[in-house]
Protein backbone atom coordinates (compact mmCIF):
# COMPACT_ATOMS: atom_id res chain seq x y z
CA UNK A 1 0.00 0.00 0.00
CA UNK A 2 2.84 2.38 0.87
CA UNK A 3 4.50 1.72 -2.50
CA UNK A 4 1.21 2.35 -4.30
CA UNK A 5 0.67 5.62 -2.45
CA UNK A 6 4.21 6.73 -3.27
CA UNK A 7 3.68 5.91 -6.95
CA UNK A 8 0.49 7.96 -6.86
CA UNK A 9 2.28 10.90 -5.25
CA UNK A 10 5.06 10.69 -7.83
CA UNK A 11 2.49 10.67 -10.65
CA UNK A 12 0.65 13.69 -9.21
CA UNK A 13 3.97 15.54 -8.80
CA UNK A 14 4.91 14.74 -12.40
CA UNK A 15 1.58 16.14 -13.65
CA UNK A 16 1.86 19.24 -11.49
CA UNK A 17 5.24 20.25 -12.88
CA UNK A 18 3.37 21.38 -16.01
CA UNK A 19 0.92 23.62 -14.13
CA UNK A 20 0.61 27.24 -15.23
CA UNK A 21 -2.02 29.97 -14.75
CA UNK A 22 -3.77 29.29 -18.07
CA UNK A 23 -4.10 25.54 -17.56
CA UNK A 24 -5.03 26.12 -13.90
CA UNK A 25 -8.01 28.24 -14.97
CA UNK A 26 -9.08 25.72 -17.60
CA UNK A 27 -8.79 22.80 -15.19
CA UNK A 28 -10.64 24.75 -12.49
CA UNK A 29 -13.70 25.08 -14.73
CA UNK A 30 -13.31 21.47 -15.82
CA UNK A 31 -13.30 20.14 -12.27
CA UNK A 32 -16.24 22.41 -11.37
CA UNK A 33 -18.15 20.90 -14.31
CA UNK A 34 -17.99 17.65 -12.37
CA UNK A 35 -18.93 19.37 -9.10
CA UNK A 36 -20.55 22.66 -8.17
CA UNK A 37 -21.70 23.48 -11.72
CA UNK A 38 -24.28 20.69 -11.40
CA UNK A 39 -26.50 23.07 -9.45
CA UNK A 40 -26.95 25.07 -12.67
CA UNK A 41 -26.38 22.42 -15.34
CA UNK A 42 -28.54 19.52 -14.14
CA UNK A 43 -31.77 21.54 -13.63
CA UNK A 44 -31.60 22.75 -17.23
CA UNK A 45 -31.43 19.15 -18.43
CA UNK A 46 -34.35 18.15 -16.20
CA UNK A 47 -36.58 20.97 -17.39
CA UNK A 48 -35.61 21.11 -21.07
CA UNK A 49 -34.98 17.52 -22.19
CA UNK A 50 -37.22 14.46 -22.05
CA UNK A 51 -38.52 14.79 -18.50
CA UNK A 52 -39.23 11.10 -17.93
CA UNK A 53 -35.72 10.15 -19.04
CA UNK A 54 -34.10 12.92 -16.99
CA UNK A 55 -35.96 11.76 -13.89
CA UNK A 56 -34.30 8.36 -14.39
CA UNK A 57 -30.92 10.03 -14.93
CA UNK A 58 -31.38 12.13 -11.81
CA UNK A 59 -32.36 9.12 -9.70
CA UNK A 60 -29.23 7.28 -10.86
CA UNK A 61 -27.17 10.42 -10.27
CA UNK A 62 -28.44 10.75 -6.68
CA UNK A 63 -27.94 7.02 -6.09
CA UNK A 64 -24.38 7.40 -7.36
CA UNK A 65 -23.73 10.07 -4.72
CA UNK A 66 -24.97 7.83 -1.90
CA UNK A 67 -22.90 4.88 -3.10
CA UNK A 68 -19.80 7.01 -3.60
CA UNK A 69 -19.86 8.49 -0.09
CA UNK A 70 -20.58 5.06 1.39
CA UNK A 71 -17.54 3.58 -0.36
CA UNK A 72 -15.38 6.55 0.70
CA UNK A 73 -16.26 6.03 4.36
CA UNK A 74 -15.93 2.26 4.13
CA UNK A 75 -12.48 2.33 2.49
CA UNK A 76 -11.28 5.45 4.36
CA UNK A 77 -8.32 5.97 2.01
CA UNK A 78 -6.39 9.28 2.04
CA UNK A 79 -6.18 11.96 -0.60
CA UNK A 80 -2.74 13.02 -1.90
CA UNK A 81 -2.61 16.10 0.34
CA UNK A 82 -3.33 13.90 3.38
CA UNK A 83 -0.13 11.96 2.66
CA UNK A 84 1.95 14.96 1.57
CA UNK A 85 0.48 18.34 2.70
CA UNK A 86 2.81 20.12 0.30
CA UNK A 87 1.26 18.54 -2.78
CA UNK A 88 -1.41 21.26 -3.11
CA UNK A 89 -2.96 24.17 -1.22
CA UNK A 90 -6.44 23.01 -2.27
CA UNK A 91 -8.46 21.04 0.26
CA UNK A 92 -11.71 19.07 0.05
CA UNK A 93 -13.70 17.15 2.65
CA UNK A 94 -13.95 13.38 2.81
CA UNK A 95 -11.76 10.47 1.88
CA UNK A 96 -10.22 9.87 -1.54
CA UNK A 97 -11.32 6.53 -2.99
CA UNK A 98 -13.42 6.54 -5.16
CA UNK A 99 -13.50 9.96 -6.85
CA UNK A 100 -17.03 11.34 -6.75
CA UNK A 101 -16.37 13.83 -9.54
CA UNK A 102 -15.17 11.04 -11.81
CA UNK A 103 -17.92 8.59 -10.90
CA UNK A 104 -20.86 10.97 -11.15
CA UNK A 105 -19.69 12.68 -14.33
CA UNK A 106 -19.08 9.35 -16.09
CA UNK A 107 -22.56 8.15 -15.13
CA UNK A 108 -24.28 11.34 -16.27
CA UNK A 109 -22.45 11.89 -19.54
CA UNK A 110 -22.61 8.27 -20.68
CA UNK A 111 -26.34 8.05 -19.95
CA UNK A 112 -26.81 11.21 -22.01
CA UNK A 113 -24.61 9.84 -24.80
CA UNK A 114 -26.62 6.61 -25.00
CA UNK A 115 -29.82 8.68 -25.22
CA UNK A 116 -28.51 11.10 -27.88
CA UNK A 117 -26.92 8.21 -29.80
CA UNK A 118 -24.71 10.45 -31.97
CA UNK A 119 -21.02 9.82 -32.59
CA UNK A 120 -20.11 13.48 -32.05
CA UNK A 121 -21.87 13.51 -28.68
CA UNK A 122 -20.11 10.30 -27.63
CA UNK A 123 -16.84 12.11 -28.38
CA UNK A 124 -17.92 15.07 -26.23
CA UNK A 125 -19.17 12.84 -23.40
CA UNK A 126 -16.04 10.72 -23.21
CA UNK A 127 -13.77 13.78 -23.52
CA UNK A 128 -15.56 15.59 -20.67
CA UNK A 129 -15.45 12.46 -18.51
CA UNK A 130 -11.71 11.98 -19.09
CA UNK A 131 -10.89 15.67 -18.56
CA UNK A 132 -12.83 15.84 -15.29
CA UNK A 133 -10.96 12.80 -14.02
CA UNK A 134 -7.63 14.28 -15.13
CA UNK A 135 -8.42 17.61 -13.43
CA UNK A 136 -8.75 15.87 -10.06
CA UNK A 137 -5.23 14.46 -10.38
CA UNK A 138 -3.94 17.74 -11.81
CA UNK A 139 -4.93 19.61 -8.64
CA UNK A 140 -3.63 16.86 -6.37
CA UNK A 141 -7.09 16.13 -4.97
CA UNK A 142 -7.09 12.45 -5.98
CA UNK A 143 -4.69 9.63 -6.75
CA UNK A 144 -5.01 8.03 -10.22
CA UNK A 145 -6.47 4.94 -8.53
CA UNK A 146 -9.28 7.07 -7.07
CA UNK A 147 -10.26 8.11 -10.58
CA UNK A 148 -10.25 4.53 -11.86
CA UNK A 149 -12.29 3.45 -8.83
CA UNK A 150 -14.91 6.10 -9.59
CA UNK A 151 -15.14 5.04 -13.22
CA UNK A 152 -15.47 1.39 -12.17
CA UNK A 153 -18.39 2.15 -9.87
CA UNK A 154 -19.99 4.26 -12.61
CA UNK A 155 -19.64 1.31 -15.02
CA UNK A 156 -21.33 -0.98 -12.49
CA UNK A 157 -24.20 1.46 -12.00
CA UNK A 158 -24.63 1.85 -15.75
CA UNK A 159 -24.68 -1.92 -16.17
CA UNK A 160 -27.34 -2.19 -13.47
CA UNK A 161 -29.42 0.56 -15.10
CA UNK A 162 -29.32 -0.87 -18.62
CA UNK A 163 -29.98 -4.37 -17.26
CA UNK A 164 -32.86 -3.67 -14.88
CA UNK A 165 -33.85 -0.05 -15.48
CA UNK A 166 -36.75 -0.76 -17.83
CA UNK A 167 -38.08 -3.53 -15.60
CA UNK A 168 -37.96 -1.24 -12.58
CA UNK A 169 -39.69 1.56 -14.52
CA UNK A 170 -42.44 -0.82 -15.70
CA UNK A 171 -42.99 -2.07 -12.15
CA UNK A 172 -43.28 1.48 -10.84
CA UNK A 173 -45.68 2.38 -13.62
CA UNK A 174 -48.04 -0.29 -12.34
CA UNK A 175 -48.01 1.06 -8.78
CA UNK A 176 -50.44 3.65 -7.47
CA UNK A 177 -49.30 7.20 -6.85
CA UNK A 178 -50.02 6.77 -3.13
CA UNK A 179 -47.82 3.67 -3.00
CA UNK A 180 -44.97 5.43 -4.79
CA UNK A 181 -45.14 8.52 -2.58
CA UNK A 182 -45.31 6.40 0.56
CA UNK A 183 -42.34 4.30 -0.58
CA UNK A 184 -40.30 7.39 -1.40
CA UNK A 185 -41.16 8.89 1.98
CA UNK A 186 -40.21 5.77 3.91
CA UNK A 187 -36.87 5.26 2.14
CA UNK A 188 -35.75 8.87 2.17
CA UNK A 189 -37.16 9.45 5.65
CA UNK A 190 -35.11 6.51 6.90
CA UNK A 191 -31.97 7.90 5.26
CA UNK A 192 -32.59 11.35 6.72
CA UNK A 193 -32.95 9.80 10.18
CA UNK A 194 -29.75 7.77 9.69
CA UNK A 195 -27.62 10.70 8.53
CA UNK A 196 -29.17 13.22 10.92
CA UNK A 197 -29.41 11.33 14.19
CA UNK A 198 -27.03 8.36 13.92
CA UNK A 199 -24.12 9.39 11.69
CA UNK A 200 -24.47 13.19 12.05
CA UNK A 201 -23.49 13.89 8.44
CA UNK A 202 -24.95 17.24 7.28
CA UNK A 203 -24.02 16.82 3.61
CA UNK A 204 -25.67 13.41 3.36
CA UNK A 205 -28.69 14.61 5.34
CA UNK A 206 -29.12 17.40 2.81
CA UNK A 207 -28.72 14.99 -0.09
CA UNK A 208 -31.37 12.67 1.37
CA UNK A 209 -33.72 15.63 1.77
CA UNK A 210 -33.18 16.75 -1.84
CA UNK A 211 -33.82 13.18 -2.99
CA UNK A 212 -37.04 13.05 -0.96
CA UNK A 213 -38.34 16.30 -2.45
CA UNK A 214 -37.24 15.43 -5.97
CA UNK A 215 -38.65 11.89 -5.87
CA UNK A 216 -42.05 12.91 -4.52
CA UNK A 217 -42.30 15.82 -6.94
CA UNK A 218 -41.31 13.68 -9.91
CA UNK A 219 -44.05 11.15 -9.16
CA UNK A 220 -46.68 13.92 -9.13
CA UNK A 221 -45.30 15.61 -12.26
CA UNK A 222 -45.26 12.37 -14.24
CA UNK A 223 -48.61 11.04 -13.06
CA UNK A 224 -50.71 14.20 -12.67
CA UNK A 225 -49.04 17.09 -14.50
CA UNK A 226 -47.74 14.78 -17.25
CA UNK A 227 -44.97 17.29 -17.95
CA UNK A 228 -42.65 16.04 -20.71
CA UNK A 229 -40.00 18.76 -21.23
CA UNK A 230 -40.79 19.34 -24.90
CA UNK A 231 -41.24 22.74 -26.56
CA UNK A 232 -39.61 25.27 -28.84
CA UNK A 233 -36.12 26.64 -28.30
CA UNK A 234 -37.50 29.91 -26.93
CA UNK A 235 -39.83 28.17 -24.51
CA UNK A 236 -36.94 26.09 -23.21
CA UNK A 237 -34.78 29.22 -22.93
CA UNK A 238 -37.46 31.01 -20.90
CA UNK A 239 -37.89 27.95 -18.69
CA UNK A 240 -34.18 27.97 -17.99
CA UNK A 241 -34.15 31.66 -17.08
CA UNK A 242 -37.20 31.44 -14.82
CA UNK A 243 -36.31 28.12 -13.23
CA UNK A 244 -32.68 28.96 -12.49
CA UNK A 245 -33.58 32.51 -11.43
CA UNK A 246 -35.98 31.23 -8.78
CA UNK A 247 -33.54 28.52 -7.67
CA UNK A 248 -30.60 30.92 -7.27
CA UNK A 249 -32.71 33.46 -5.35
CA UNK A 250 -34.10 30.70 -3.15
CA UNK A 251 -30.65 29.34 -2.30
CA UNK A 252 -29.32 32.84 -1.63
CA UNK A 253 -32.22 33.67 0.68
CA UNK A 254 -32.27 30.37 2.58
CA UNK A 255 -28.49 30.40 3.02
CA UNK A 256 -28.90 33.04 5.72
CA UNK A 257 -31.35 30.87 7.69
CA UNK A 258 -28.79 28.29 8.83
CA UNK A 259 -27.45 28.53 12.39
CA UNK A 260 -23.66 28.71 12.65
CA UNK A 261 -23.40 25.56 14.77
CA UNK A 262 -24.44 22.07 13.62
CA UNK A 263 -27.28 21.98 16.15
CA UNK A 264 -30.67 20.26 15.97
CA UNK A 265 -32.10 23.49 14.55
CA UNK A 266 -29.44 23.43 11.80
CA UNK A 267 -30.50 19.94 10.72
CA UNK A 268 -34.20 20.82 10.63
CA UNK A 269 -33.50 23.91 8.52
CA UNK A 270 -31.34 21.73 6.26
CA UNK A 271 -34.13 19.17 5.84
CA UNK A 272 -36.78 21.76 5.00
CA UNK A 273 -34.62 23.89 2.67
CA UNK A 274 -33.29 20.93 0.69
CA UNK A 275 -36.65 19.17 0.46
CA UNK A 276 -38.18 22.33 -1.00
CA UNK A 277 -35.27 22.65 -3.45
CA UNK A 278 -35.87 19.09 -4.64
CA UNK A 279 -39.60 19.81 -5.01
CA UNK A 280 -38.85 22.90 -7.09
CA UNK A 281 -36.71 20.90 -9.51
CA UNK A 282 -39.25 18.17 -10.19
CA UNK A 283 -42.64 19.72 -9.42
CA UNK A 284 -42.66 23.44 -8.70
CA UNK A 285 -40.84 24.54 -11.83
CA UNK A 286 -42.72 22.19 -14.23
CA UNK A 287 -46.04 23.35 -12.76
CA UNK A 288 -45.10 27.02 -13.26
CA UNK A 289 -43.95 26.28 -16.81
CA UNK A 290 -47.31 24.69 -17.63
CA UNK A 291 -49.23 27.60 -16.06
CA UNK A 292 -47.24 30.05 -18.20
CA UNK A 293 -47.74 27.90 -21.33
CA UNK A 294 -43.98 27.33 -21.51
CA UNK A 295 -44.22 23.58 -21.04
CA UNK A 296 -45.86 20.65 -22.80
CA UNK A 297 -47.86 17.67 -21.53
CA UNK A 298 -47.74 14.08 -22.73
CA UNK A 299 -50.22 14.09 -25.61
CA UNK A 300 -50.93 10.38 -25.32
CA UNK A 301 -52.12 10.79 -21.73
CA UNK A 302 -54.26 13.93 -22.04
Amino acid sequence: MIDLLQWGLDFVAWIQQYRNPVSDELMRHTTDLGGKYYIYFLPLLIWCLNFRFMVRVSVMFLLSFFINISFKDMLALPRPFDVDPGITSDREWGFGMPSGHSQNSALLWIMLAVSVAKRWFWTVALSVTLLIGFSRVYFGLHFPGDILGGWLLAAMLLWAYFTWGEKAASWMQNQSIVCLLAGCGMIMGGLCFLYMWVLEMPIMTGLAAISFGFGGGAVISLRILQYNGEGSFWKRALRSIIGLGVLVLYLKFTGSLFPETKSLEYYWVLLIVNTMAGLWLSLGAPWIFLLLSLGERDKAEK
